[in-house]
C-alpha cells in the first residue's frame, strides 16, 4: 500500500471570493444554491494546486465548512443551540439523518479524477469534543441515563459514515482531535481533578470510544487521528502545553488508529522521546512545519529532526533498525491552514504554497517521494 510521505492536516487557505460569498450567504444576500457554486468553483481550484505542487494527500481544504469540526455534529438530530451555558446541549436521541460528508467526497472525487481517489483524505470532528467541554451537561437525563448510553449512539453514527464514505471510494480519513492533547497538559489535567474527574480514566474511556468508531473498518481504509494543540487563537497560541510523554504508551498501543499525526512545530511539545513507545505497524505524521508563521523552516532542520525522530523508535521498547523505523514516519505541517475560515492575516495564500513545497520537496529529500 501507497505511503504518502508529504502530508498535509487537511483545511487550506480559504480564497477572498469565498469569504465574501460566505458572508453575503449568511446576510441573505445570495442563496444556498450559489454559495455551493462558489464552493466547487473554489474546491476544483485548490484540488489543482495540491495536484500541481504534486501532493499525494488531496483534500477539499475544508471549504465548505466555518470551523474544522463542521458537518457532524451540526447536521445530526437531537442538538440543540446553547446561548448560556451550562445547558443540556443534547435534547434528545443522536441520530445519522443520512450521509454527512458523502455528497463533498463525491464532488472531491470528480474533481480530482479517478486516477487520483486514492490520495483523496476526508476529515472530522472527533466524537469526544462536546462531552469533553460540556461534562454533566452534555444531554438531558431524559435523553441519556448515562455517558455509555450517549457515546454507544455516537459510536453507531461514526460507523455507519465511515461504511458510507468507503462504499463510495474513499479510502483515508483523518479524526481531528483536539482533546487528547488537554492529558498532556497539567494545567488540564489539574482542571479535571478540581472537577472529581480522573484524567486517566477518562483518556482510557475516550480511547474505547475511538476504537469502536472504527471497529470492523476494512484492512484498506487508513484512519488517522491528529492530535491538535489548537489553531485559533487571535494570538496564534496553541491552547494545550507539554510533551507526549503523559500519554504516548496508551495512545500508541491502545488507540487502534494506523496513523498519528503530531504536533511538534514548537518545543513546547517536547522531545521525540515518546515515540519510542510507537509500535511496530504504525505510522507518525511528524508535525514540523508552521501554519502560523510565515518564516519557511529550514529543510536541512527538518531533515535532522526526522533522522532525530527515526532514532527515538529505532532504539524504542521494541528496538528495530533506523530504515524500518525511518519508514514510519511522514511530514507534514503541524495543522491546517484555516482551522477557522478566516485563518490567520500572516499566512497567505503565497506563504501557504511554499510551506506545500517545502513538505513535499524535504519528503522526497528523505524517502525519494512525497
Amino acid at each position: 500500500m501507497f505511503v504518502s510521505r508529504a502530508e498535509h492536516v487537511g483545511s487550506l487557505k480559504r480564497p477572498v471570493a469565498l469569504l465574501k460569498k460566505r458572508a453575503e450567504f449568511e446576510e441573505g444576500r445570495c442563496t444556498a444554491k450559489e454559495i455551493q457554486a462558489c464552493e466547487d468553483e473554489c474546491i476544483a481550484a485548490a484540488v489543482r494546486l495540491q495536484l500541481d505542487l504534486g501532493l499525494t494527500t488531496i483534500t477539499d481544504g475544508e471549504f465548505r465548512r466555518t470551523m474544522f469540526y463542521d458537518g457532524l455534529f451540526d447536521r445530526i438530530s437531537g442538538m440543540k443551540v446553547v446561548k448560556d451555558p451550562p445547558k443540556y446541549l443534547f435534547r434528545g436521541k443522536l441520530q445519522r439523518p443520512g450521509p454527512l460528508y458523502g455528497e463533498a467526497f463525491d464532488f472531491l472525487k470528480k474533481v480530482a479524477g479517478p486516477e487520483n481517489v486514492g490520495k483523496l483524505k476526508v476529515t472530522m470532528g472527533s466524537p469526544e469534543w462536546y462531552h469533553y467541554r460540556h461534562g454533566k451537561y452534555t444531554y438531558e437525563p431524559t435523553a441519556y441515563n448515562n455517558d455509555d448510553e450517549y457515546f454507544a449512539d455516537l459510536i453507531k453514527i461514526y460507523q455507519a459514515e465511515f461504511q458510507d464514505l468507503y462504499a463510495r471510494g474513499c479510502r483515508r480519513i483523518q479524526i481531528d482531535d483536539p482533546i487528547l492533547t488537554c492529558f498532556c497538559d497539567e494545567q488540564f489535567r489539574a482542571l479535571m481533578e478540581e472537577e472529581g474527574v480522573d484524567p486517566d480514566t477518562l483518556f482510557g474511556t475516550y480511547v474505547r470510544v475511538l476504537n469502536a468508531c472504527i471497529q470492523g473498518k476494512p484492512s484498506d481504509l487508513i484512519v488517522g487521528i491528529h492530535l491538535c494543540r489548537g489553531n485559533v487563537r487571535p494570538d496564534r497560541q496553541p491552547f494545550t502545553h507539554g510533551p507526549y510523554d503523559r500519554i504516548a504508551k496508551k495512545l500508541f498501543n491502545d488507540l487502534h488508529f494506523d496513523r498519528f499525526y503530531l504536533e511538534y512545530d514548537t518545543k513546547l511539545a517536547g522531545t521525540f522521546d515518546p515515540l519510542r513507545y510507537l509500535p511496530e505497524g504504525k505510522h507518525v505524521v511528524l508535525g514540523l512545519v508552521s501554519t502560523k508563521t510565515a518564516e519557511l523552516e529550514d529543510p536541512c532542520v527538518l531533515r535532522g529532526r526526522i533522522l532525530e525522530a527515526a532514532q527515538a523508535i529505532a532504539q524504542g521498547e521494541t528496538p528495530r533498525c533506523i530504515e524500518e523505523a525511518l519508514n514510519q514516519l511522514s511530514i507534514s505541517p503541524q495543522c491546517g491552514f484555516a482551522s477557522h475560515a478566516r485563518g490567520f492575516d500572516i499566512i497567505t495564500q503565497e506563504v501557504m504554497v511554499k510551506k506545500l513545497t517545502l513538505v513535499k520537496d524535504v519528503a522526497c529529500a528523505v524517502w525519494g517521494h512525497a
